[in-house]
């Protein structure tokens, strides 16, 4: 074993302190992004269900303007 240098406990101190410092700005950033990402799927959510619901109105009301489409003989 080597000798114990009397800044060893300092040094370890610190390097424990950077891995919880660090820690803690990967926990922010991910947030942030996981935020960011959540948001935009509600947007998007929003905007698709204001689309369908307008497309299906355009069908309902439209719907005694189609041509009826004859298959055959019949």
């Amino acid at each position: 074993m080597l000798p114990e240098v009397k800044g060893d406990g300092v040094m370890n101190w610190l390097k424990i302190g950077a891995v919880v410092v660090g820690g803690i700005v990967v926990f922010f950033v991910l947030n942030s992004i996981i935020h960011v990402l959540l948001g935009l799927l509600g947007a998007i959510a929003f905007v698709a269900i204001i689309a369908g619901g307008g497309y299906v109105a355009y069908k309902l009301v439209g719907g005694g303007r189609r041509r009826e489409i004859r298959r055959g003989r019949y």
